[in-house]
Formats: structure tokens, C-alpha cells, sequence
């Protein structure tokens, strides 16, 4: 397998070195090329081509901010992992470059006790983030992507088959055999719609059938990020006019890296009535046939800018709450709420203990803390929790999930963004035991299809949808019948 083709950019020589090691230590991983700042790291890209850029955010000249930007105006769809300082204010850095194309981020390795310390720490944090987003990059080969054909999903699938005929919810098989996940089709759920619908948008050339998915692999610990990191491959990008280069096998595909282009989709068909809950199944919080009392939202990888892209389009008068689990540290969610508060109609804010669910109110998961939901009197309100982690998160999508099973039964509609791992999937399973719905992100605007190919790999997707049709299906599924109130809190 050709190795993965890295350049680091640092303004500091002491780092360069740092993560140059980190990463070739771990084999299968050259580091081609060095630069000191933004514009050195354009001019070795165009002369490099290489696989994935490591770039630190607070650079001369040209900062890291910059550099993403002006690699993607130039097409380049190569990913780039920001390095960042787990501050406010690097925070805030890092939410800007992500929005300007960035894929993902690692924090620097602060308080480390010594250099060792620090170079354990770079290399199970971020070489495993390198492997998934470009593991298979050298056997396609670089290349520049207009924005326009990166990220542009398939067209919305068709209305879903009645509750009663949905198929069985299964428990997920144990994860073997190599850690591969391929593309799949529109339809990813293939008994919930005719086969004569499952064909690509016209304009999209028609890739090759894709294998089965193999299973997924389980989900290892980053001891910087907190974050699940697995083996699972991104979905690769596709890069029209790319320069050739000679096929070499390997086991991971590149993620989509450029930033995600606006692609027009029609409105997304409403959701089913959720099934009605097993004897065993309680649903202490269902207010009505097929209306959800909460809408619970996960997401990893390429996270930020799905939940930038789904809040954005969620109408203001939302009549239920939102609740989000994002893999992120400490500070990161702060700023992240920030940011997705003014882009977005929705109020959003970090959660904290005993913060009561109200329509329309977006909540997310702090960095380090669980976020359950429990019934104080008439309401439900959040508790926030440093149990151990789940999938090797927290917090974790997982935990979110069966808390809301709990509290709503049926009333739970789910909805699994990008992201690596599997975390969710388990919980997408309780949601369907109660009778509630699941939604997932698809492969083609998906930055790593990694937790929503596990949901729907597992059989437990009701639709499997472009990023931009989830807000209409989740709308949609919310105004069947407009609640009086969401958990007794307004």
C-alpha cells in the first residue's frame, strides 16, 4: 500500500518536528514536504501534491484560516487537519477555518509533562484522524475539485413505507474482518423503497456498484480530542481532471474535503408515524401518533459545518427541542453553540445542569460531559455527566440517545450527521425498539460516513438523506400535529 502523503505546516520549527515524527512513526505515513507559514504551504501543495495537509492555525504571513481558504478558492480538495490551541480564542479559530473548508482539527498537546508525553499524545490523537480522511489518497491521486463537485448529494428519497412494514430493528453484528466502508447506493435502506427509484441524479456520471459494507471497526481513544477515533475510511471525493497516478490497494478512502457546496434539493418527504412501542418499551413522554417530543441530533467529523448547514434551514418557530451531542473537547462546544446561535433563527447554547427543553431551543453537549435527559416534575430538563465514556466518547451520541428513550419513547426522532466511528448506532437502535424515527446523512455529502453508515449498515435508518434535505424531513416530521408544549417546558 503507498503511504500517505503528508505536509506540515508550522511556524514553529519545534512542532514541525514533533508531529513530522509523530506521524512517521506510526509507518505507513511520509512526511513529504515542510513550510513555515500559509503561503509557503500553498506553494508546496502546488508543487507537492500531497495527500493531507497538517496546518496550524496561528501562522505569519498568511495564517491558517487564510491558507484553507485560498487552497479551496484554487479547487484544491485535499484535506487538512488544523492544528489549534484549546482556548477561546483557538476555538474560535478553529470553528473559522472549518467553515472555510477545513476537515477536521486536532488540539495542540499542552501540559504535556515531557516531550515523550507530548509525542504519545500527537500520534494517538491525529494519526489516526490521517489515516481515515486520507488512507486511500495516494491510490487516486491529488488533484483540484471545483467546489460544485464536492459534496453534492443525490437526489432526496422517496416516501417512506408505512410504519408497520418497516424492517425488524436488529442488534448490530460484532464489528471483523478488515475496517472498510464503501460508498452505497442513493437508497441505502433498500426495503423501505421500490428498487426502480434507486438510480442518480442525471447530471452525475454512474459510479461503478459498490461491494456490501464490511462491518465496521470499533472505535479507539484519542486522549487530546476525547473523540472516538476508528478505522473506518472517509468516503472518497470525487476529483474531476486530477492528475494520474499509478493505482496502489489500499484499505481507507480519502474524505470529502472541500468546503460543502449548496447543492438544491426538493423538500424532503415527511417521516412515517413511528411504529407503537413494544409492551417492554415505555413511553413516558409521547404526546401524540408520529410526533416527536424531541429531535436528537449526533455528530463527529465534518460535524460543525452539518450542524451549521442543518440549524441554518430549521424553520424559527420549531415546535419541539433540539438536543446535540457533537465529539468535541472543552471550550470547542462552547464556541461552537456561539457560532451556531448567530447563524442560525434557532437559539443555541452549550447545556448546563438543569437547563429545562423548550420548542425551538437548540442544546449542546459540553466537551467532557454526557448529556441526559431526565423528568423533573412536569418538565424535562438536562443532566450533565462525567460517567465513563461510551464508544470511547464523551460525550457521547450513545448516552444522549437512551437518555431521550427514556424520558420520550416513541416521541424520539434521531438524526446521525458525519462522522468517524460508530457511536450512535446502539442508540439508533433503542430509538427504534421504542418506536421512534432515524434519519442519516449520506454518503455523498457526508465528510466521513462512518457513524451514519453505521446506522444504516445496521438496518436502522428510516431515510438515509442529503444533508440538505434532513432539515425538511425533520420539519416536516415535527408539524404533524403542532404539540402544546415540549417536555412541560416553555
Amino acid at each position: 500500500m503507498a503511504p500517505i502523503r503528508v505536509l506540515v505546516v508550522d511556524d514553529a520549527a519545534v512542532l514541525r518536528r514533533l508531529v513530522a515524527r509523530a506521524l512517521t512513526s506510526a509507518g505507513g505515513i511520509d512526511v513529504v514536504g515542510t513550510a513555515g507559514d500559509g503561503e509557503q504551504a500553498l506553494e508546496q501543495v502546488e508543487r507537492l501534491a500531497p495527500d493531507l495537509v497538517v496546518m496550524d492555525l496561528e501562522m505569519p504571513a498568511l495564517d491558517g484560516v487564510g491558507a484553507v481558504r485560498e487552497l479551496r478558492r484554487r479547487g484544491w480538495a485535499t484535506p487538512v487537519v488544523m492544528v489549534s490551541t484549546p482556548t477561546d480564542d483557538g476555538a474560535e479559530a478553529t470553528l473559522r477555518a472549518l467553515a472555510a473548508g477545513a476537515t477536521d482539527f486536532f488540539p495542540k498537546p499542552s501540559r504535556a509533562s515531557s516531550p515523550a508525553e507530548a509525542l504519545a499524545r500527537v500520534r494517538d490523537g491525529l494519526v489516526p484522524v490521517v489515516r481515515a480522511l486520507a488512507g486511500h489518497a495516494a491510490a487516486v491521486g491529488p488533484g483540484r475539485a471545483p467546489a460544485s463537485s464536492v459534496h453534492v448529494g443525490r437526489p432526496v428519497v422517496p416516501p417512506l413505507a408505512p410504519a408497520a412494514a418497516r424492517p425488524p430493528v436488529v442488534a448490530p453484528a460484532p464489528s471483523a474482518g478488515p475496517a472498510g466502508v464503501v460508498r452505497p447506493p442513493v437508497v441505502h435502506v433498500a426495503a423501505l423503497h421500490p428498487p426502480a427509484v434507486d438510480a442518480p441524479a442525471p447530471a452525475r456520471p454512474v459510479a461503478p456498484a459498490a461491494p456490501a459494507p464490511a462491518p465496521l471497526a470499533a472505535s479507539r481513544p484519542s486522549a487530546s480530542t476525547g473523540r472516538g477515533v476508528p478505522g473506518e475510511p472517509a468516503v472518497p471525493a470525487p476529483r474531476p481532471g486530477s492528475p494520474a497516478r499509478p493505482p496502489a490497494p489500499a484499505a481507507h478512502a480519502p474524505a470529502r474535503t472541500a468546503p460543502v457546496a449548496a447543492a438544491p434539493h426538493p423538500a424532503a418527504s415527511p417521516l412515517p408515524a413511528p411504529a407503537a412501542s413494544s409492551p417492554s418499551s415505555p413511553s413516558p413522554g409521547r404526546r401524540g401518533a408520529g410526533l416527536p417530543a424531541v429531535v436528537a441530533v449526533g455528530s463527529s467529523t465534518g460535524g460543525p459545518e452539518a450542524l451549521a448547514r442543518l440549524l441554518q434551514a430549521l424553520p424559527a418557530d420549531l415546535p419541539v427541542p433540539v438536543v446535540v451531542t457533537q465529539h468535541m473537547p472543552p471550550v470547542f462546544t462552547r464556541q461552537l453553540a456561539v457560532r451556531l446561535d448567530r447563524l442560525g433563527p434557532l437559539s443555541v447554547r452549550e447545556a448546563e445542569d438543569g437547563d429545562d427543553l423548550r420548542p425551538g431551543r437548540v442544546l449542546v453537549a459540553p466537551g467532557d460531559r454526557h448529556l441526559v435527559l431526565r423528568r423533573a416534575g412536569a418538565d424535562v430538563v438536562v443532566q450533565l455527566s462525567q460517567a465513563a465514556p461510551v464508544n470511547f466518547c464523551r460525550p457521547a451520541v450513545d448516552v444522549m440517545l437512551r437518555s431521550c428513550v427514556d424520558v420520550h419513547g416513541a416521541g424520539v426522532l434521531a438524526v446521525v450527521l458525519t462522522g468517524m466511528g460508530s457511536d450512535g448506532r446502539d442508540g439508533c437502535a433503542d430509538v427504534r425498539r421504542a418506536g421512534g424515527a432515524v434519519l442519516v446523512q449520506d454518503a455523498e455529502t457526508s465528510v466521513v460516513w462512518g457513524m451514519p453508515g453505521a446506522v444504516a449498515s445496521a438496518g436502522l435508518a428510516d431515510a438515509v438523506l442529503p444533508l440538505d434535505a434532513v432539515a425538511g424531513a425533520v420539519a416536516s416530521a415535527c408539524r404533524r400535529g403542532a404539540p402544546a408544549h415540549a417536555g412541560g417546558a416553555r
